[in-house]
């Protein structure tokens, strides 16, 4: 029997960088579409449906099967395994958008070791402007990013509606909703509340178009705004999901002191968002890589200064300074908790 060296591990996690690469240069060929059809493939067959040289495209395959993304059969044919079906761009619970912008990434995460240091934004000193810019100045770019956060539903919105009763409230409020598919999930689960998209005016055609897909016209609309500056009034539910993740305390108590101003007397602010383990907290499996990656994340992009991943103390403390009590702190089957605060 062949054992691993015990400095295995370190050496496969200081190739991660190599393995995103082969992952999304999978989803660019397309690979895990053409494996699906039709049954077990050769590389020589596959070759001139994707352009590229039949030797090179075995090799590219050979690294899919060390990852689990594929298998080699007899005849050096090759299939897609269960954990590669969700590299096809329409699984249900696709990750492929998210793969294929995790290759946008690597100019920012190249020498993250300056950013450590200065403090610096990653997207700053590599792309010469702030990522969101970015999004604007690259239409391509800025679609994959809207498509990327519209498919982390499953992982984010659906296991946060199931983990919370939505149902209890009149009026949810959204803030800074996007295309609404986090609304949509909850006023299709339950069909007491109404709710509002909240959002700047530029994200009005996507959550429409969302509304109106889920045949929620009668009991959800559209407002436009800025979050920093008000937010609708009259609602007993206030939702900021993947919200403060992007934003320093300073900036963060900005949009919960307006939903404080605006909120009904027994509502309720929840937040979707990850929570960083502390002291003797669990660390459980993918949640805390989730978790960790997710704060590492907001680091290379934005700097020292800007967003971060809060701990529940960090939560309490920046609730209290805008007049808000943490009632709970809700586990969801995703990496995400449901943050739960009632105005003091």
């Amino acid at each position: 029997m062949q054992h691993s060296p015990p400095y295995a591990p370190l050496l496969q996690m200081a190739y991660g960088a190599l393995s995103t690469q082969i992952l999304c240069v999978a989803a660019q060929l397309g690979l895990p579409e053409h494996l699906a059809q039709g049954g077990p493939i050769s590389a020589v067959e596959l070759a001139p449906r994707i352009g590229v040289e039949a030797l090179t495209v075995e090799r590219v395959l050979r690294a899919l099967v060390n990852m689990n993304v594929c298998d080699e059969l007899d005849g050096s044919r090759f299939q897609l395994t269960s954990l590669g079906e969700y590299l096809r761009p329409n699984h249900p619970d696709s990750v492929e958008a998210r793969v294929l912008l995790h290759g946008h990434f690597y100019p920012i995460w190249d020498k993250l070791i300056e950013t450590v240091r200065t403090g610096e934004s990653g997207s700053q000193r590599a792309l010469g402007m702030p990522f969101y810019e970015h999004l604007m100045k690259e239409p391509q770019v800025g679609l994959l990013f809207d498509r990327t956060m519209a498919s982390e539903g499953p992982f984010r919105h659906r296991p946060a509606v199931e983990a919370y009763d939505f149902g209890r409230f009149k009026t949810v409020v959204d803030v800074g909703g996007g295309n609404g598919a986090l609304m949509a999930e909850i006023l299709k689960t339950h069909p007491q509340p109404t709710g509002i998209v909240f959002d700047l005016p530029r994200a009005e055609a996507a959550a429409q178009e969302t509304i109106n897909a889920g045949g929620l016209g009668d009991r959800c609309r559209f407002v436009g705004g800025d979050a920093f500056e008000s937010v609708p009034g009259g609602g007993d539910a206030y939702v900021l999901s993947n919200f403060l993740v992007v934003w320093e305390d300073d900036r963060a108590v900005m949009p919960l002191r307006n939903c404080r101003k605006a909120i009904t007397k027994n509502g309720k602010v929840l937040l979707l968002e990850w929570v960083m383990p502390a002291g003797d907290e669990p660390r459980a499996g993918f949640r805390f890589w989730d978790t960790v990656a997710r704060d590492l994340l907001m680091l290379s992009v934005f700097g020292s200064g800007n967003g971060r991943v809060r701990t529940k103390s960090g939560f309490e403390s920046l609730l209290s300074a805008t007049g808000f009590e943490l009632t709970a702190v809700i586990p969801t089957r995703g990496s995400v908790s449901v943050i739960e605060a009632r105005p003091v």
